[in-house]
């Protein structure tokens, strides 16, 4: 399968990609199915796409990963190995939102995942915002921590109640 780079999103003919929307990847509009960055960099990581620029040339995944964020990437990859569906949790203040195995268009998302580098630092009210924020949508805020060695941990932040 073939895409075209289009600034921040891979777009596919969607002729072509219908298997791509069921299993949770891009958004059909127009015609075509828009792929993120992250989306289209682990589909062509996994040999399902191909990506050409504007100008015909093949674009690989190394290039594709210097656009975004490594971080997002990382955790998207392993969430997305993890058999999850992973969608933008953009309107969250989030990287992504998550679903549970198998209930991707039948129900919510169930988390809303900030990636982050191993070591960050951020403001306890922001934090605190993120915690209120997720509980008011009803999902949990996880923090995907990407270590040094590149491997990517999970953390539950949730408020506590005495």
């Amino acid at each position: 399968m073939k895409g075209y780079l289009a600034g921040e999103h891979v777009a596919v003919d969607a002729s072509k990609a219908g298997k791509l929307v069921e299993r949770g990847f891009g958004m059909q509009h127009s015609g075509r199915v828009w792929l993120s960055l992250p989306e289209a960099c682990y589909l062509v990581e996994k040999g399902t796409l191909r990506v050409v620029d504007e100008e015909g040339r093949e674009v690989e995944a190394a290039e594709l990963m210097e656009r975004m964020r490594l971080p997002e990437y990382m955790v998207y990859r392993d969430l997305r190995e993890r058999g999850y569906v992973v969608r933008s949790g953009f309107k969250y203040g989030a990287s992504f939102r998550v679903y549970e195995r198998g209930t991707y268009r039948r129900d919510h998302s169930k988390y809303l995942v900030k990636a982050v580098d191993e070591g960050f630092r951020v403001d306890i009210c922001e934090l605190a915002g993120a915690v209120r924020l997720a509980h008011g949508v009803r999902k949990k805020l996880l923090l995907g921590v990407v270590d040094s060695d590149g491997s990517v941990n999970y953390y539950l932040v949730e408020r506590l109640t005495p």
